[in-house]
């Protein structure tokens, strides 16, 4: 094997990197040897005989896999720098819920699911902080819509229970006075 370490320096001196970056085309290796200028070794570039290597980068996939949102990692008291507050205000958060909220109760009301008497009392519970989130919103709705429907089914059937009562009055008792006024008067 013939030893190509002039032409290895030379190259690396040309190519502006280090010597472990230059690769020597090793079927070409009693081509290179001979190649003993910096002309020769520009020719030798130029037909792809002597190469840089190209840089080893390092990758970011594990950077970006520690970045990823819900990643627990490197979030300690150590790497903080401001107060709960300054990263994370509680105007924001109270922001985010109060719109989410608001947003739930005015598509339910254009859908017609609830009635405007009902948004407002919503919304004015929403806006005292009753609900903590949106499922503690939708199961209040819901109580709410099936006790308003419970009472209404009530209300139905008492209103039908007076009707009957009142007609079953008429029908039995109209008649039996008849009766005993017909009886009384015959004496």
């Amino acid at each position: 094997m013939v030893s190509l370490k002039v032409q290895k320096r030379l190259a690396a001196s040309l190519l502006n990197c280090g010597k472990g970056k230059v690769w020597l085309d090793p079927c070409e290796a009693l081509l290179i040897s001979m190649a003993n200028s910096r002309m020769d070794i520009r020719k030798l570039v130029k037909d792809n005989l002597i190469i840089k290597k190209p840089n080893i980068s390092r990758s970011g996939w594990r950077y970006r896999k520690g970045k990823d949102v819900g990643n627990p990692r490197r979030k300690g008291y150590g790497k903080r720098k401001g107060t709960k507050e300054a990263r994370l205000p509680s105007k924001l958060s109270w922001m985010r819920r109060a719109r989410v909220l608001r947003r739930l109760l005015r598509k339910y009301r254009e859908m017609k699911k609830i009635d405007k008497h009902l948004y407002h009392e919503f919304y004015m519970k929403a806006k005292g902080s009753v609900f903590k989130h949106k499922r503690a919103l939708l199961e209040a709705l819901h109580n709410k819509a099936k006790s308003e429907k419970d009472q209404k089914v009530h209300f139905d059937q008492v209103i039908a229970i007076k009707a009957m009562g009142k007609l079953g009055s008429k029908e039995t008792t109209v008649p039996q006075r008849k009766q005993c006024l017909s009886s009384c008067g015959s004496y």
